[in-house]
């Protein structure tokens, strides 16, 4: 490889996501130089099913990392990190061949599996140990459903990796993962950093079947002969473990130490907090998972519907009538509170903080003087009501935040961080730097290329953010009133939903 200077030089951060494969490279400035996505497909055999191919995950890998070195020099690039989609495996059979289509984060077929393994397993492991409530979206559940309803699949079952670590072997020919991933798996213990005997006991599994565990950072493995010829990439380019989506975004917004909180408003939304050991919820209503940071573990508070919901109410009830600007314009013209119309945004379910699968969305309060406004902005204000139950348990957790730092899609609307501002009683930062999971992993790559010496080091040059919102005192009354009525409705209502 031609030598360059190291102003020159350039690593890549490669996203396995669900909707599309990402690429961004960057230089040692920070600046993303070029980006380049490929679309992927989920597939819904069933009510409830939500499916991949991994060979699909990796002809949009090739066919991006193709583009991508189309239009930089690959001899300048100096390593690849990845990331990608939590708790979705690939299984292999001995011959490394894909045994069946991926279960991904977002199925919900595994509920008698889940409430078999918790049982089996028992509170106290599941706190002192796994960290987490066995759900439906998590690995393990999927490789106890394949053994009740696949047997003749299950038996052929030689080795499980998670979306970003089989994309790892098919560039390498390297079965490894990292705590981010392995964590969840809700195979790894997480006060020892290994694969735990009594979850893979529980599944009759094999720790042969799972990768070996490296750092975030480290070199999983070089890129193959065969692997540089599908994807234009040079052989023996170095291959970075990389981590979870989760995790890495939090990286690429300064998410690194227990004193930032980074609130997403993605498709689903996050609450996430770093913390300097693993900070289990004794409700284990949060999740805890290992960070991507070396010594780092983070508490997560999922909702499943945040920025869907308001899709899902632009498309299927307003029919696409009006761009996302426009609905943002009137409600921002609506009082605080919506004029009493409360919306539950449970459309597929919900996580934290009711753990319910059955939870369902509602609009409660409807009178003849509210509009599409109206609705627009109760949409916004559940969300953020949805937000805040995830913070209030974080907070009686762990030491209070001292900045708090919105991301994702509707932190893009001025109107909706406002509310969640004001919802929440604090002050909220936006990054003016880039972000998201493709930076993260490649901030990781350069980690690894010792660019930096930490990752605080990184996000100090990288990473920048300024103050978006702050709380209106006029507001206070009304959103405290609008909260409770939220709470109070889903009380009502919870022991109806599975009916």
């Amino acid at each position: 490889m031609t030598n360059f200077s190291r102003q020159e030089e350039l690593v890549l951060g490669l996203d396995i996501g669900t909707s599309a494969v990402k690429v961004t490279a960057i230089n040692y400035r920070g600046e993303s130089v070029s980006t380049c996505e490929q679309g992927l497909t989920v597939r819904s055999p069933r009510p409830n099913w939500s499916e991949q191919d991994p060979r699909d995950w990796w002809e949009a890998t090739s066919r991006a990392l193709q583009e991508i070195t189309s239009k930089v020099s690959p001899d300048l690039i100096s390593a690849v990190g990845l990331t990608g989609q939590m708790h979705s495996p690939a299984l292999l059979d001995e011959t490394d061949n894909v045994i069946r289509p991926s279960i991904l984060w977002n199925d919900g077929r595994t509920t008698p599996q889940c409430e078999r393994l918790t049982m089996a397993l028992g509170t106290e492991t599941l706190t002192d140990a796994i960290g987490n409530r066995i759900l439906e979206g998590f690995t393990a559940p999927k490789i106890l459903w394949l053994k009740d309803n696949e047997k003749p699949n299950f038996d052929r079952l030689s080795s499980i990796l998670i979306a970003k670590d089989y994309i790892t072997f098919r560039l390498t020919g390297e079965k490894i993962t990292e705590p981010s991933d392995a964590s969840g798996t809700l195979m790894l213990d997480l006060r020892t950093g290994t694969w735990s005997t009594k979850m893979l006991d529980a599944l009759q599994v094999s720790k042969d079947m799972l990768p070996r565990i490296v750092e975030s950072t480290s070199t999983a493995g070089y890129i193959s002969k065969t692997a540089a010829k599908e994807t234009g990439l040079t052989v023996s380019t170095p291959i970075v473990a990389g981590g979870a989506d989760n995790a890495v975004s939090a990286l690429s917004t300064g998410g690194v130490t227990s004193r930032t909180c980074q609130i997403s408003i993605g498709t689903s939304g996050t609450v996430l907090l770093p913390n300097e050991h693993p900070n289990v919820d004794s409700s284990l209503k949060l999740h805890c998972f290992s960070h991507c940071i070396p010594r780092t573990w983070y508490s997560m508070g999922t909702i499943l519907s945040a920025g869907n919901s308001l899709k899902w109410f632009r498309e299927k009830i307003l029919s696409n009538m009006y761009p996302f600007s426009e609905l943002d314009h009137a409600a921002q013209n609506t009082n605080a509170g919506s004029d009493d119309l409360i919306f539950l945004p449970y459309l597929n379910g919900e996580r934290t903080p009711h753990n319910n699968p059955h939870a369902r969305g509602i609009f409660f309060g409807l009178n003849t003087s509210h509009t599409y406004a109206h609705m627009t902005r109760s949409v916004m204000e559940g969300v953020a009501f949805a937000l805040k139950e995830s913070v209030n348990i974080i907070n009686q957790s762990s030491e209070s935040p001292s900045k708090y730092i919105v991301t994702g899609g509707g932190a893009k609307s001025n109107l909706w961080v406002d509310i969640l501002s004001n919802v929440l009683e604090v002050p909220l930062y936006r990054t003016t730097s880039i972000t998201g999971a493709s930076y993260g992993a490649g901030m990781l790559a350069a980690l690894n290329q010792r660019w930096f010496t930490s990752a605080k080091d990184i996000t100090n040059l990288w990473v920048s953010s300024e103050l978006s919102s702050i709380p209106n005192p006029d507001m206070k009354e009304t959103y405290h009133a609008s909260f409770d009525n939220y709470r109070t409705l889903y009380q009502k209502l919870s022991s109806m939903f599975k009916s």
